[in-house]
């Protein structure tokens, strides 16, 4: 299984040096992408650390590959933007409603869980 690892350096870094900074997450998409187009007819599944997710970087490559990564407990999770209805004015939403935190759902006494056995 290949590896590959996304290093840059840091804005004071850059800074220090006269250089344009360019976010971390904006180097691994452009990674992504690029290893997307090498193997046009593979199924990838990218894991990544709690750096990597970000929206703007799983909105650009989720058509692509499927990515894994680590979540705040605290973070805020919201349910897809509801349809617009027929003359409907003024900006669509972006989101829907809120939904508890992954905190809230793992201390919840009702919350089910299933065990799940992964192979290979």
């Amino acid at each position: 299984m290949p590896f590959l690892t996304c290093l840059c350096p840091s804005q004071r870094y850059d800074e220090q040096r006269g250089r344009a900074h360019r976010k971390l997450t904006a180097r691994a998409r452009q990674m992504l992408l690029l290893v997307a187009r090498w193997l046009p007819r593979r199924d990838l599944v990218v894991t990544a650390d709690s750096s990597f997710a970000a929206l703007e970087l799983l909105e650009a490559v989720h058509t692509q590959m499927a990515v894994v990564t680590r979540l705040r407990l605290d973070a805020a999770l919201y349910e897809p933007a509801p349809e617009r209805r027929a003359k409907q004015t003024g900006r669509p939403r972006k989101k829907g409603r809120r939904l508890p935190t992954l905190q809230q759902v793992a201390n919840d006494r009702a919350t089910r869980w299933q065990p799940v056995t992964v192979r290979g």
